[in-house]
């Protein structure tokens, strides 16, 4: 027996923004928690704006603003301990962890894009312990990773910055997942 499947004809089709939450499994909908979003959440429950790809994303994330006024389009943001970004300020010591720049204006307790200073790698820190915001190091351990940079002599290793721990895209969390590509070299043993 053939499949029948439906067939509508339209000039519009309206979705009223809604949370991720209220909607079910294998739901399409508008992500009134992602700028209003035409949004795909799939049978597992991933979450993925329609369009968007790991490709074309891997520079641009979903950030939340947890100020009390709009970051407009095209302004330095920082990354806070919660998971939310704010105007990067250099003479203010909350505000100088400086990961990239708004694409669009970003309402108070809203989401909105970021185009990041380095590529972001989704899940590169899952179950690793490091908070949001902390600057995360080439370990002496090969291969591995640390937030500890008082762990190196600087007479015999390479210190070197290998980015900035934060929280999975489309969320607000001091609980870090993911690691902003952001490569600086302090210091290598003698001065190479």
């Amino acid at each position: 027996m053939a499949e029948t499947f439906a067939q509508m004809k339209t000039t519009a089709v309206v979705l009223e923004p809604v949370s991720s939450g209220s909607v079910p499994v294998g739901s399409l909908y508008n992500d009134a928690a992602n700028s209003g979003t035409f949004t795909n959440k799939s049978v597992t429950g991933d979450v993925q704006p329609v369009g968007a790809s790991t490709a074309s994303s891997v520079m641009v994330k979903m950030k939340r603003n947890s100020t009390v006024t709009s970051i407009p389009a095209y302004k330095r943001v920082a990354l806070l301990a919660n998971g939310s970004v704010c105007l990067a300020d250099s003479d203010n010591p909350t505000a100088m962890t400086d990961i990239g720049l708004t694409l669009d204006v970003i309402a108070p307790t809203l989401y909105g894009r970021v185009l990041l200073n380095g590529a972001n790698a989704d899940g590169a820190l899952s179950g690793l312990g490091y908070a949001t915001g902390e600057t995360i190091f080439l370990s002496k351990t090969p291969g591995a990773l640390t937030n500890n940079a008082n762990a190196f002599d600087p007479v015999t290793d390479t210190i070197m910055k290998v980015g900035i721990a934060d929280c999975a895209g489309s969320d607000a969390s001091s609980v870090a997942t993911d690691l902003i590509m952001v490569i600086e070299v302090y210091s290598r043993p003698g001065g190479g």
